[in-house]
């Protein structure tokens, strides 16, 4: 279905390839990558970073799924 989430069962937002979970969670991945970096020193790889967040216990499903979405596809959020 053309409306349905890549990731999941749920419709997809209006404007967004996710539902409203996997939504937030990219929109998460994203706002806290420059964090992220700059705690790094600027170099940290999206890639990087993505293997950091997974490798955590406190990292949840949906950012997850939406990480290993943007590996399988080679987007980026």
């Amino acid at each position: 279905m053309d409306d349905q989430c890549p990731l999941c069962e749920r419709r997809k937002e209006p404007g967004s390839e996710f539902c409203s979970v996997h939504r937030a969670a990219s929109a998460n991945i994203e706002s806290a990558y420059s964090t992220w970096s700059e705690a790094y020193g600027g170099h940290l790889s999206k890639d990087e970073y993505y293997k950091k967040l997974v490798a955590l216990g406190e990292t949840g499903d949906a950012v997850k799924e939406v990480i290993q979405h943007l590996r399988n596809t080679g987007g980026s959020t």
